[in-house]
């Protein structure tokens, strides 16, 4: 279950630049995933949500995680096609020569945060 590690990773990166914010507390988090890393949501909003408990300023924040397709161009043929099972042959000729131009990404995109001016209105 590598979702806790990356819970972890979020959880640690998200806190740090909270601080480095002034932030009084974490609402939103947006991530960007891609396909290829074999995230399960389920699995990393459960292991999220149990890390985030040891950060004060994450309790009860919310992650939002949009996948991105896992994708590959043929360097035959050019075409680009959605990959399926990790299978990367190409569709369109067979051939094996391809080239992943997305899906393997995993990034924090934005953090909506609350701060003490905030919390004081």
């Amino acid at each position: 279950m590598h979702e806790l590690a990356i819970a972890q990773g979020i959880a640690e990166a998200v806190d740090a630049q909270a601080q480095n914010h002034q932030a009084t507390h974490v609402r939103d988090i947006h991530l960007q995933i891609g396909e290829a890393q074999g995230v399960v949501n389920d699995s990393l909003t459960f292991c999220f949500e149990m890390v985030a408990s040891l950060y004060p300023l994450l309790e009860g924040s919310r992650l939002s995680i949009e996948f991105i397709p896992y994708r590959a161009r043929c360097q035959h043929c050019a075409s680009e096609f959605t990959v399926i099972n990790f299978i990367r042959q190409c569709p369109a000729c067979q051939g094996w020569e391809t080239e992943i131009i997305s899906g393997t990404e995993m990034q924090i995109v934005d953090i909506e945060i609350d701060t003490t001016m905030q919390a004081e209105e």
